[in-house]
């Protein structure tokens, strides 16, 4: 860090002394803490260096090209299978979609080759990558599965038979770490509902859509009436499993119980029907014996005037599942703060790891999420975010703001592992003769390993000095170029430099297995 540049660290301090700090009421940050470990990364960094000369050429050629291309977010809806609004989608189903979308965004790598790898058919095209997660969501929304929405995933309809035929795959190779992916949908949705579901009231709306049986017990085959017993059983008790199937609506708390009896229903005592008639005594002497006793209620049920008093509706359409919504409207439209929930309640999105004796984090996904809904709204309405500066280069994502064209047949890869690939091929980033033979020889780099850590961190750093000096040279950059936009441009840059090479760029990526890019 030179003189002249602030000490983040104090200006935080400065925000909490003017009661302007990023820790609200709730106790959850807008400080990710992202930057500042991956600064600790570089600093502690012996196999991935950043090269400052490197860095400056890097920084005043990309700002060139990207003020050529005019990138933007308005790039994100041209990519042909990202969900919009004039596709019939509403805001929720936006972004329920892309909340699917970003829980399962990580490694589609593969060591087959182009026409052997897991690809997917959708619109008469083959597609892999990145590509492939969103072909396979759109096929299986317009085959009528409800992939994109939380409920769907914790119900008994989303087995795994019904997965594996949604992520289904047009070659040998299935969807790499498939498991791994269904566990974590469930996961979601169990959280989802414990932590924003909606509340009792908006459930309890949910039951005119769903229709919900009136079971009564069969009539006596003497008396043709329900005992008082069974009859309020057919009303207030579900048998074990029947809330749990297929369509019933649940509470927080078990299975909804349907009190189809309103208090103003009352028995007509005038119709009065003494039970086991024929089994009494016709004979004078026994019925003069008989002591008057109250007369015994009819309790059977009028299904038609119960129906009548709760009428349900099952035409219409299944209420928006919100819960996604409500976990965006708790971070306050601080995208930090988002990032920082996703992380608290989402083990999957807890991308933290350990280096040098520290606890670092990286929580790639997790703003991965905030930068896709920015970018699918444009900044506005879900994707609004003060502080959408304040995220890093978070590495691994697809080419939003690639041209559509350029896409159609390129292999997308996440940019956990291109971005670091284009920085080397740039001169920002040099490695040690070790971890460069490892990247040449194509061998995988387990998760969580010092040199896996190092490309990553050192990435995120190296584009941070790239915004830094764009801002320095270019003060009128301040409001136009972030880490999100130089992310998506630097993988957009790879891609091209590739194709226009036929083949890999002179370096390989890295080849890491897991859940985090």
């Amino acid at each position: 860090m030179s003189d002249d540049e602030a000490d983040p660290e104090l200006l935080e301090l400065l925000r909490q002394s003017l009661f302007t700090a990023s820790v609200p009421q709730n106790g959850v940050s807008s400080n990710t803490g992202v930057l500042k470990d991956a600064e600790y990364i570089y600093n502690n960094s012996i196999d991935v260096a950043i090269g400052m000369h490197g860095t400056k050429a890097a920084a005043a050629s990309i700002y060139n090209a990207m003020q050529e291309r005019n990138y933007s977010t308005q790039a994100w809806s041209e990519h042909e299978l990202h969900p919009k609004l004039s596709d019939d989608f509403s805001e929720v189903d936006m972004v329920n979609f892309i909340f699917t979308m970003d829980l399962l965004n990580f490694s589609f790598w593969s060591a087959l080759d182009e026409t052997e790898r897991f690809q997917v058919e959708y619109q008469g095209r083959r597609w892999t990558g990145y590509n492939s997660l969103v072909a396979c969501l759109r096929r299986g929304v317009e085959e009528g599965v409800p992939i994109t929405t939380p409920r769907y995933w914790k119900s008994h309809e989303c087995t795994d038979d019904a997965l594996h035929k949604v992520f289904r795959s047009a070659t040998d190779e299935p969807m790499p770490m498939l498991d791994e992916r269904m566990a974590i949908l469930r996961e979601a949705a169990a959280i989802l509902h414990e932590s924003f579901e909606d509340d009792d009231n908006d459930l309890l709306e949910e039951v005119t859509t769903t229709e919900l049986p009136i079971r009564t017990k069969a009539p006596d085959p003497i008396t043709n009436t329900t005992s008082q017993h069974d009859a309020t059983h057919a009303v207030a008790v579900t048998e074990p499993g029947v809330a749990e199937s297929p369509g019933a609506a649940t509470l927080p708390d078990g299975p909804i119980v349907a009190d189809r009896i309103a208090p103003d229903d009352t028995v007509d005592e005038s119709a009065i029907d003494t039970t086991n008639a024929e089994a009494q005594s016709t004979d004078p002497a026994d019925v003069a014996d008989q002591q008057p006793s109250p007369p015994a209620p009819d309790l059977s049920i009028d299904n038609e005037e119960i129906s009548s008093q709760h009428e349900v509706s099952t035409s219409s359409p299944p209420r928006p599942d919100k819960s996604v919504v409500r976990l965006i409207e708790e971070a306050d439209r601080s995208a930090g703060k988002l990032v920082n929930l996703l992380a608290k309640h989402f083990p999957c999105f807890r991308d933290e790891t350990r280096f040098d004796g520290r606890k670092v984090r990286l929580l790639k996904r997790a703003q991965i999420f905030v930068a896709d809904l920015w970018a699918a709204f444009n900044g506005t309405g879900y994707g609004e975010f003060h502080d959408i500066d304040n995220l890093t280069m978070f590495a691994g994502k697809q080419p939003s703001t690639i041209p559509t064209q350029l896409t159609a047949n390129l292999l997308m890869l996440p940019t956990d592992y291109r971005v670091p690939q284009m920085l080397h091929s740039l001169g920002v980033l040099s490695y040690s003769p070790t971890l460069l033979y490892r990247l040449r020889d194509r061998k995988e780099i387990s998760s969580g390993h010092s040199w896996e850590v190092q490309l990553r961190g050192c990435s995120i750093w190296a584009v941070e000095l790239i915004r830094r000096d764009i801002v320095r040279e270019h003060p009128a950059a301040a409001e136009k170029v972030n880490a999100v936009l130089l992310d998506f441009f630097l993988y957009d840059l790879a891609k091209e430099r590739e194709k226009g090479m036929g083949g890999e760029l002179e370096t390989p990526h890295h080849r890491t297995r897991s859940i985090w890019y």
